[in-house]
């Protein structure tokens, strides 16, 4: 019993690193390496020996809901991620920048005052020339904190 339990718990401690290790990376992971994790976190969730098997073994069963969201391609999974990273265009790799603005952006009450905050305080601390793309999502994104 003890026995079971400590593979229980490995098992679970490597279905984590897997998640933390595709939440750290989703931005730059190709579609290859997720399906790669998908794969593992599957093998991770089958059962290895007949201990551990079903009481009753299904004829080719269906996939299960875990299988078919793994399996799922990420293009359906787009829209949780943001399509250009801010902190590592905009804010020089720093989290901790972004964060900051971020927090001050939602202390103004008007979009118009967030935009003027940005272009005073936020653009001449940062490097922006080349980076016209990065500037209009960015502004598009700020744009939806006030639409609400």
């Amino acid at each position: 019993m003890e026995e079971k339990k400590i593979i229980q718990n490995n098992v679970e401690q490597e279905l984590m690193s897997l998640a933390h290790e595709i939440l750290r990376s989703r931005n730059r992971m190709e579609l290859a390496d997720i399906h790669a994790k998908a794969s593992a976190i599957v093998a991770l969730t089958t059962p290895k020996t007949a201990d551990e098997a079903p009481q009753t073994a299904p004829k080719e069963s269906a996939p299960t809901e875990l299988e078919e969201a793994l399996l799922t391609p990420v293009l359906e999974a787009e829209f949780e991620t943001m399509s250009i990273d801010f902190t590592q265009h905009l804010f020089e790799g720093s989290n901790a920048d972004y964060q900051r603005v971020m927090s001050m952006l939602k202390s103004k009450e008007t979009l118009e005052e967030a935009k003027k905050f940005i272009e005073t305080q936020i653009q001449p601390d940062y490097d922006w020339s080349d980076k016209q793309k990065e500037i209009d999502a960015f502004m598009s994104y700020v744009e939806t904190l006030f639409d609400s």
